[in-house]
């Protein structure tokens, strides 16, 4: 043996034997995934820390004691012999604290901005303290156009992406609220003291089945124990009361909220007595029998009753006393409308089921009484004294079922809609009683790619429909007579997919195809000049979008390419010289593009704004419309808002400009342009006290609206808010 080898074998006999006594893997019991940072204790008082993948390995060389312990899961103590390898699991253990409220919530506008559907996401923060209602907050977003009566609490509908108000479908706490009987949502009766955010989903990436989009109005819930009455007076006794109180107690939270508005709507207006083309009789007058009251009442309690099952129940009721003015040069003086409307809904939620699934269901009844009386047949045809009542009620479910990066949804909702007619002068009503059971299936699957950098979305969304109506028919010996039954089927179709491409910038794409089925109207006709027709095909739409959206923190800029067209859309045909029958002979397209941001280059101030511009071609079959712009869709929208916070002072103004317009389908009518500025200032007196003051239209601009309505000039509004 050579000197270099005996050497060798020397140092190796001298150097301490080493072995690792122990090596593996902790995961949590339940889920399966690793834990990073459990301290490992071993028994001569050495302690190591688990690596980013759950792992670890300590050197010893006799059997010793080991404990694994983390915050939130059981310790656990293990036994171990040299040169083992184990996988410990340790069980999660939740630490039993005092209540503690949480204010701050999670970006929800940053969440959906990642979905592929283009959609804006309103926060109360963004009108929590600013004297202004549901639909010119709606008004001011991209893509949207809400027509109004005018005044406060004037009936008020949406269009989206130059789309009907039947066209748009109107949810509040996942509750549809579009009527069997057509005609679209008022939005004047849903009060901004309940909302805690609006989603406005437009286009073909929707959550829903709205021809030309949706929105989802969710209302607030106990956040903190706290107590807030805010009010408001201004132009035309224009007065605005509510006062909210939210609190807890162990696992129990509550919130009430109380509202009220009133406002004589008696603006000016120039009156051109009927006579478009002569000026010379034109003159200044004020509106008559426009004015309007509302008071709401709003409840939700919710509970824990174990970990993992939440229980909600709320509750809305809602009345409104309103008169109905009528067209500009020939106004009611006596005609009044007044509802009332009473929500209820609870649920319950189940989570982790399975370690994978959420499932929640809801019951749900809505009730709403309408009173129209015009007993001096101002506005419609002879004098009336009409109730209508429409009572819903219906079972509605979602489950969540979670895969990894991807998530599959179920939603099912089953619902029965009556609506009853009752005429107090006439002797029988104008419109039929009827009844709708509609059955919805629509399952959903959200795919994700390359650690989220690519994901796919799709949707069917499938609806039974089943009609009836009942009473006399006048047209019962007549061929076109309506049948009593009608059923039918409708098939939503969608999918949209976002890529992130370099750094904050994305490219989103939506195709969907979707079906509106006849209203009460459209298929029943009523007992005077409108026959019904139970052939009537469902509306279809065919839409597309795509776009770029750049988003960097609160900087986001997005560019929107969108094109709708429709199909089978439903318009009154003359059938005589005293009837008329719908029949689906409309076809039209929207195309157009959409610009928004929002940035705040400092802490003082913020900027954002939105602008669309679209065309619109009336594409069916009757010779003297084909080729024509669409009624009440703009070319050129534009919105904007500026925001200054220097100390305690708030400023902001907001500018919105819509393009001259048709009021008819034969583009005869035209709409002026308008220019509408708003401004608004607040001062933090002290913490909790914040007094306010706001000016509408504050170049007293005189515009038109829907059928050529009137709507206010300039208004100015103080308010007050005190919170404890």
């Amino acid at each position: 043996m050579t000197p270099g080898r005996i050497l060798t074998i020397a140092i190796l006999c001298l150097l301490p034997v080493t072995s690792y006594g122990l090596e593996g893997i902790v995961l949590d019991a339940e889920q399966g995934s690793p834990l990073s940072g459990v301290t490992i204790w071993t028994t001569d008082g050495r302690a190591f820390l688990t690596g980013a993948e759950g792992t670890f390995r300590i050197a010893a060389r006799d059997s010793f004691l080991v404990t694994f312990s983390r915050i939130g899961y059981t310790d656990q103590t293990l036994h171990v012999t040299p040169n083992a390898s184990v996988t410990v699991r340790l069980v999660p253990a939740p630490i039993q604290m005092d209540r503690l409220d949480v204010t701050d919530q999670r970006d929800i506008e940053q969440e959906r901005a990642r979905l592929p559907a283009f959609s804006t996401v309103i926060q109360r923060k963004d009108f929590e303290n600013r004297t202004t209602t549901l639909p010119d907050l709606l008004d001011r977003s991209t893509g949207i156009q809400v027509q109004s009566l005018g005044g406060l609490d004037a009936f008020s509908t949406i269009s989206v992406r130059g789309s009907s108000s039947e066209q748009v479908e109107v949810y509040l706490d996942d509750i549809l609220l579009n009527a069997a009987i057509g005609g679209g949502v008022n939005l004047s009766t849903l009060p901004l003291s309940n909302v805690d955010r609006i989603e406005i989903n437009r286009g073909a990436g929707q959550e829903g089945n709205g021809l030309g989009g949706t929105v989802h109005i969710r209302t607030r819930e106990s956040d903190s124990t706290r107590q807030v009455i805010n009010g408001s007076w201004g132009a035309l006794d224009t007065r605005l009361l509510s006062t909210m109180i939210s609190g807890s107690s162990d696992h129990l939270d509550y919130l009430a909220i109380l509202d009220y508005a009133s406002s004589d709507n008696d603006f000016g207006f120039l009156d051109n007595n009927g006579t478009e083309y002569n000026a010379t009789d034109d003159e200044y007058t004020k509106r008559q029998n426009n004015n309007a009251t509302r008071r709401s009442v709003f409840g939700n309690v919710s509970a824990d009753l174990t970990g993992r099952i939440r229980l909600s129940a709320s509750q809305t009721f809602f009345w409104k006393h309103q008169g109905i003015p009528g067209i500009s040069n020939n106004q009611a003086t006596h005609s009044r409308f007044n509802a009332f409307r009473s929500l209820s809904q609870v649920s319950v939620e189940r989570r982790s089921i399975l370690k994978r699934i959420t499932a929640e269901g809801t019951a749900y009844f809505t009730h709403l009484r309408e009173t129209f009386i015009d007993s001096l047949g101002e506005v419609g045809i002879g004098r009336q004294d009409n109730r209508y009542r429409t009572r819903t009620f219906g079972i509605r479910s979602h489950s969540r079922l979670a895969l990894s990066a991807h998530l599959l949804s179920l939603l099912t909702d089953i619902r029965r809609e009556r609506y009853d007619p009752e005429a107090r002068i006439q002797l029988v009503t104008p419109l039929f009683a009827s009844r709708r059971w509609t059955l919805q299936l629509r399952p959903m699957t959200d795919f994700s790619f390359l650690d989220g950098r690519i994901s796919w979305t799709s949707s069917l969304d499938y609806r039974h429909q089943r009609d009836r109506f009942s009473g006399r028919n006048p047209f019962a010996f007549s061929p076109q007579a309506p049948d009593s039954l009608t059923r039918r089927d409708l098939l939503g179709l969608r999918t949209g997919i976002r890529v992130d491409l370099m750094g904050p910038l994305m490219l989103k794409a939506n195709l969907a195809r979707s079906r509106r089925g006849p209203s009460f109207f459209e298929l029943f006709g009523d007992r005077g000049s409108v026959v019904g027709n139970t052939n009537l095909a469902s509306e279809t739409a065919r839409t597309w979008d795509a776009g770029l959206r750049l988003q960097a923190g609160p900087t986001f800029l997005e560019v929107v390419y969108f094109d709708q067209r429709y199909d089978d859309l439903i318009q009154f045909a003359q059938t005589s010289q005293a009837t008329s029958r719908p029949e689906n002979i409309g076809k039209a397209r929207v195309w157009g593009l959409e610009v928004s941001g929002a940035t705040s280059p400092t802490t003082w101030i913020s900027l954002s704004g939105n602008y669309t511009h679209q065309d619109s071609e009336d594409q069916s079959d009757i010779p003297h419309l084909l080729g024509n712009t669409l009624p009440g869709r703009p070319r050129h929208m534009l919105n904007t808002q500026v925001g200054i916070y220097i100390r305690q002072l708030d400023v902001a103004h907001d500018y919105a400009f819509e393009a001259g317009n048709f009021l008819d389908q034969a583009n005869r009518r035209e709409l002026r342009s308008r220019h509408i500025h708003t401004i608004t200032i607040g001062y933090h007196v002290w913490e909790s006290v914040l007094p306010g003051l706001g000016v509408r239209n504050l170049t007293d601009a005189r515009v038109n609206d829907t059928w050529g309505y009137p709507l206010p000039g300039r208004s100015w509004f103080v308010s007050l808010t005190k919170s404890w």
